[in-house]
């Protein structure tokens, strides 16, 4: 399992061939520590309550955790990931399956760091495009992979 969690950055964003893999549900483990609660995958235009539900238990108990949500791209796949680690820091991810528009480019992850976390209670929040956490401020990470 060491052996596993020390490979856990390099196959995030690439591995020993060069070839850049970007793979977002790697990448959010890695950031969210051993012993994080996956808290699933919501998919397109499906209920995001259960996914929801997770990360804001996890966050309230100050446990480590990552999910990801599948949103609507304009010409591409695009998954939104939330990670959260054991010492409180929330980062947002966003997975572009085609960051060139349909001209075939490779993924790409670009990443916010999430300033003053909190839960989102706001009524009327749109759970299909809106995470559950809320940020006083963002910092821009930039492209984390790709």
């Amino acid at each position: 399992m060491a052996v596993l969690a020390l490979l856990l950055p390099v196959t995030a964003c690439g591995g020993s061939s060069g070839a850049v893999s970007c793979n977002l549900e790697t990448d959010l483990a890695a950031r969210a520590g051993g012993g994080a609660t996956d808290c699933g995958h919501a998919l397109l235009n499906a209920s995001t309550a259960s996914v929801d539900a997770c990360v804001v238990g996890a966050f309230g108990k100050h446990t480590a955790f990552f999910a990801q949500y599948d949103r609507m791209g304009t010409d591409s796949k695009i998954v939104f990931g939330l990670v959260g680690d054991s010492s409180g820091k929330v980062t947002f991810l966003l997975w572009d399956g085609d960051p060139s528009g349909g001209s075939g480019a490779p993924p790409v992850i670009t990443g916010d760091r999430c300033e003053g976390p909190s839960i989102d209670s706001t009524p009327g929040r749109d759970a299909s495009t809106t995470p559950p956490l809320a940020c006083t401020s963002t910092v821009s990470l930039g492209r984390t992979c790709g």
